[in-house]
């Protein structure tokens, strides 16, 4: 397998595959983003693509191309190893024995759930009742285009089509009930009559991971039935699918996010698809759940510009004000889309095309349209109405993790309703419930923890670290200053794991710092030596020629010498003054000798 494993990352560029997830911006020879896996302000996540690895200096997380993919999809190594095969176009050999039974059964719901997705395509574009659920969705006003394109289907009435289907293709009740596509009867049988399909007669849409799997359903009962039943129903958590971290259309909108810096934030499946048909194609909605913080997380991989659209109800706006929350809480930028006529976003593009994507473009900060909307009706000069606004926009100011966010719009509420900002900020304070209670913002306070755990080196041991951290950014200079100081790092080097690395391993994996990462156990030493690649990769962009390397090179060397003799010096004195204390005439004069012998060096 270490073939393969080679062959995909000779293929495949990792500053393409993180391009994907983060806005990457070029910083010298090495690409740097705000980091994908915690909360930060200023950029501390760097790519080399020399190097073809990631790290970041906030918290501690870096890798190859796999584990940057195993880190932001969570995905087992072998999902990862399949998904670069297939982008790379690299052919895997079968599963060995060795595999694990829980990432088989976890391929084998993906199949269920892909041929599964078939069936109610099928169902929708070839059966009789399919094609009068078809006529619907065109009414709609989706074209056939958009319907193929987000592969909806049709799950028919009765109540073991997809079971028989599924069983047909030699899945077993076991993988098909765990897949979410089958109800168990009450009791304890196996047999197929002790199962009933999940969805029946509703219109059914796949629900993507970003990598583009499916890994559930949305399904809308028929239009014409009886909807005093539950109008939309979801696949419940399964091995694949957990509600809390998904987000309908992610894996056509995450792109497209990408390039515009924005996301459209809708409240249903059909609002996702109609704006993609207008061409808002990075538009996602959250699915069977308010909007959560793991969402918000997928979200900041693309963008930290999220533009609501949610009903103009009183549910719709309770709920964009309760995400605006999350999202400020997340340092996300949030503004508020809305229609005067308040249709939900199918609607609207149904209507007027146009004027869905006129609105959208003239989108207010969220803080704005909460403001305007908290003062409404109300008189700014009565104490009471001043009471009920300090209420209302008390969990949005609370809610802020950016200090300075809070300041301006706390400024900006003080000067509207007449108040000091001291007696504003008193008010704000007692109503302080943040708008979650987990320790989203204590990232901050763990990087600095992790960024001064470090070994605390004499200034010897340092400058050592610095020749390492000099070679391990360039294989060539790595190579020919062994050669040259080989002798210098044996006699000098009192650190004998830089000397294991510099001269052992250096040897071992031919001066070739990618390999050699690779195969180091220690996480501990992986996350410093990356770390101490991307800060004198950094360093090296400033001496751009090889006489200029060599010459820090030479300095380094010149300068542990000295350090190293001024070390010496300093111990012999200190013996010379216990030799002369203690009237020891024979070791004094031994002593003198030496450090007469070492200033002659010097």
């Amino acid at each position: 397998m270490s073939q393969e494993i080679e062959t995909i990352k000779s293929k495949l560029n990792i500053v393409d595959l993180v391009g994907e997830y983060v806005r990457l911006q070029k910083a010298g020879n090495n690409w740097k983003a705000c980091c994908p896996f915690h909360n930060e302000k200023t950029p501390s996540f760097s790519v080399s693509e020399d190097k073809q690895f990631w790290h970041c200096f906030g918290c501690g997380k870096g890798g190859d191309i796999f584990g940057f993919l195993m880190e932001i999809e969570g995905m087992s190594f072998r999902e990862a190893l399949e998904n670069l095969a297939q982008r790379s176009g690299v052919e895997l050999p079968k599963y060995s024995q060795k595999e694990t039974i829980s990432n088989l059964e976890k391929n084998k719901i993906e199949e269920i759930l892909e041929w599964s997705t078939r069936f109610y395509e099928k169902q929708l574009w070839e059966t009789e009742n399919g094609k009068k659920n078809l006529q619907y969705l065109r009414e709609r006003g989706l074209t056939e285009d958009i319907i193929r394109e987000f592969r909806l289907g049709y799950a028919p009435g009765g109540w073991r089509n997809i079971l028989q289907f599924l069983i047909g293709k030699n899945y077993i009740t076991g993988d098909i009930l765990r897949s979410g596509l089958i109800i168990q009867k009450e009791g304890n049988g196996q047999g197929s009559e002790n199962f009933y399909d999940r969805f029946r007669n509703r219109i059914m849409f796949p629900i993507s991971n970003p990598t583009g799997k499916i890994i559930g359903y949305s399904a809308r009962i028929a239009p014409g039935e009886d909807e005093s039943q539950a109008k939309y129903i979801n696949t419940p958590e399964t091995e694949v699918y957990h509600k809390s971290n998904v987000l309908y259309g992610i894996d056509k909108a995450k792109m497209s996010a990408k390039e515009k810096n924005w996301i459209l934030l809708v409240e249903g499946n059909m609002d996702v698809i109609a704006a993609s048909q207008a061409g808002i194609k990075n538009t996602v909605a959250v699915s069977g759940t308010a909007l959560t913080v793991e969402q918000l997380g997928i979200i900041k991989r693309y963008t930290k510009n999220i533009k609501m659209f949610f009903d103009m109800d009183e549910a719709g706006q309770k709920a964009a004000k309760r995400s605006a929350q999350l999202a400020f809480d997340k340092e996300l930028n949030v503004s508020i889309v809305s229609i005067e006529d308040g249709k939900d976003a199918a609607d609207a593009v149904k209507d007027d095309a146009d004027k869905f994507i006129k609105s959208i473009d003239e989108a207010v900060s969220a803080m704005n349209y909460f403001i305007n909307q908290s003062f409404e009706g109300k008189n700014r000069l009565d104490i009471e109405d001043k009471k009920k606004i300090i209420e209302e926009l008390a969990g949005l100011i609370n809610s802020f993790s950016n200090k300075v966010e809070r300041e301006h719009w706390l400024k900006i509420i003080a000067e509207k309703i007449g108040v000091s900002e001291i007696s504003l900020r008193e008010e704000f304070e007692k109503r302080n419930f943040s708008a979650t209670n987990q320790g989203y913002n204590d990232y901050s306070a763990k990087s600095e923890s992790l960024n001064n755990n470090k070994f605390n080196y004499d200034k010897i041991k340092d400058i050592q670290i610095q020749i390492m951290g000099t070679f391990i950014s360039d294989n060539n200079l790595w190579k020919e200053a062994v050669a040259r100081y080989e002798e210098d790092i044996k006699n000098y080097f009192n650190n004998p794991k830089v000397v294991e690395i510099i001269l052992t391993k250096g040897q071992k994996y031919n001066f070739n710092f990618e390999k050699l990462l690779d195969e180091l156990e220690d996480l501990n030493q992986k996350k410093f030596l990356r770390e101490l690649y991307f800060e004198n990769s950094e360093k090296n962009e400033d001496v751009i020629s090889t006489k200029e390397r060599w010459r820090v090179v030479e300095q380094y060397f010149e300068q542990l010498k000295r350090e190293i003799i001024k070390e010496k010096n300093a111990d012999l004195i200190d013996r010379i003054k216990k030799a002369e204390k203690s009237g020891n005439k024979e070791e004094l004069k031994v002593l003198t000798n030496e450090l007469m012998e070492l200033n002659k060096v010097r």
